[in-house]
């Protein structure tokens, strides 16, 4: 990379730029902290991938996906938001927010999910990644009582 910015013409040295966004324009940076340190665990049980990476739906409730989202607060906490939405209109469906990451919150999720969609238990396929979270043995169960299908992509994507 080189060392200077080049704009109509003219070339001005990072120090350059650096000194007048921070001293003359009052600019500073924000750096977004990196994602808390996890430590892979082995899963109670994998599912297969039953989109195949087919993330449409024609109706309503067929299909719902899952995930965690990390929230960064301005006094260095974290949150996790886990958040359900629908494949046929990508609406949400049901989200909340803990103070950890753990099967809890997706369940919650599931359950908030399930009690605002009555009657979507019924061939609905709800797809994940292969976190810890769903693949947990209180995930897994939850789902199984409640006639949900888990489906999840492979490990890493």
């Amino acid at each position: 990379m080189t060392a200077y910015l080049e704009r109509r013409g003219c070339r001005y040295s990072r120090t350059t730029v650096h000194k007048y966004m921070n001293k003359e324009l009052g600019l500073r940076s924000i750096v977004r902290p990196g994602k808390p340190g996890t430590k892979p665990g082995k899963p109670h049980k994998v599912f297969e991938n039953k989109l195949k990476q087919n993330f449409t739906a024609e109706k309503i409730n067929p299909k719902w996906c899952t995930d965690f989202t990390y929230l960064f607060l301005k006094n260095g906490d974290v949150r996790y938001n886990c958040t359900i939405i629908d494949l046929h209109d990508r609406s949400v469906v049901a989200g909340i927010t803990d103070r950890r990451i753990t099967s809890d919150p997706a369940v919650r999720t599931l359950q908030k999910a399930l009690d605002s969609q009555p009657g979507s238990r019924k061939e609905l396929i709800l797809h994940s990644d292969q976190g810890s979270q769903y693949t947990s043995k209180a995930f897994v169960e939850f789902c199984e009582s409640a006639g949900v299908t888990q489906s999840m992509s492979k490990a890493g994507l």
